[in-house]
């Protein structure tokens, strides 16, 4: 907007210098005539120039006609820019799109229940599960020393009860990545929490029932017939180091 603006003003002192169009003689209407007919071109504007090459225009309307050439420059670039933001728009629409078909993480937390030391020191159960929500209600003392409770709540693709099977577990966190190992996806799960959270306790039967899962997926004709190989390891990290488990733990 600014160029076109730059374009009309150094036009109108160009024709300001050369006088009247009608009244400036031959040579030089005809050559103010052509400039402006050019201008026009240049800006898409070419529709205005045919009464300028055929009766010439006074000084006095050209700032008239400028204005209307400014106007309808403005207009020009304003529908370029809202159609640059549409297509902006459809573009950002069809990469969410994409990215909302992509596998993503999932968290679930598994509330264990208290184990005996904390039972037998008569400890409070301060973790509650709503749904995907779990609570964590935090004991605290005011300044005056009156006791109250702070609410912590925190939400999760899904969260378990200290009641929940084993069977339950593997059906919301492992079953359901099963199926995506045979389009050629990535896929891993993994527990993390402190010691003592229950890691060992939980995982501890889910790669059983994901391996004859696998399994009969594998027997599946559709999946049969691609030839599918099963590899398994089973390695133990800590302390920095690495154990296979399957070689006497070298």
């Amino acid at each position: 907007m600014q160029q076109s603006n730059a374009a009309a003003t150094a036009f109108y002192d160009h024709a300001g210098g050369g006088g009247s169009f009608n009244n400036a003689g031959p040579a030089g209407g005809d050559a103010g005539d052509a400039v402006m007919a050019r201008w026009l071109q240049s800006t898409g504007l070419q529709h205005l120039a045919f009464p300028l090459t055929s009766t010439g225009i006074d000084q006095r309307l050209l700032p008239n006609l400028l204005m209307q050439v400014n106007v309808l420059l403005i207009a020009k670039e304003q529908s370029s820019a809202d159609a640059s933001a549409s297509s902006f728009i459809a573009n950002e629409k069809e990469i969410s799109t994409r990215e909302n078909n992509v596998a993503r993480i999932k968290v679930m937390v598994c509330k264990r229940p208290l184990n005996k030391k904390e039972i037998s020191q008569k400890e409070d159960d301060i973790v509650t599960v709503d749904e995907n929500v779990l609570t964590v209600h935090e004991p605290k003392l005011k300044v005056d020393l009156t006791a109250y409770v702070e609410k912590h709540e925190f939400c999760f693709d899904a969260v378990l009860d200290e009641h929940v099977t084993n069977d339950e577990v593997y059906r919301v966190t492992v079953e359901p990545i099963i199926p995506i190992i045979f389009q050629r996806t990535k896929a891993t799960c993994f527990a993390y929490g402190q010691t003592g959270s229950g890691k060992t306790f939980t995982m501890q039967p889910l790669p059983l029932r994901a391996a004859q899962d696998l399994i009969r997926f594998l027997h599946q004709p559709v999946y049969h017939s691609q030839r599918f190989k099963l590899w398994l390891s089973y390695f133990e990290i800590y302390d920095g180091k690495l154990f296979d488990l399957l070689s006497d733990r070298k």
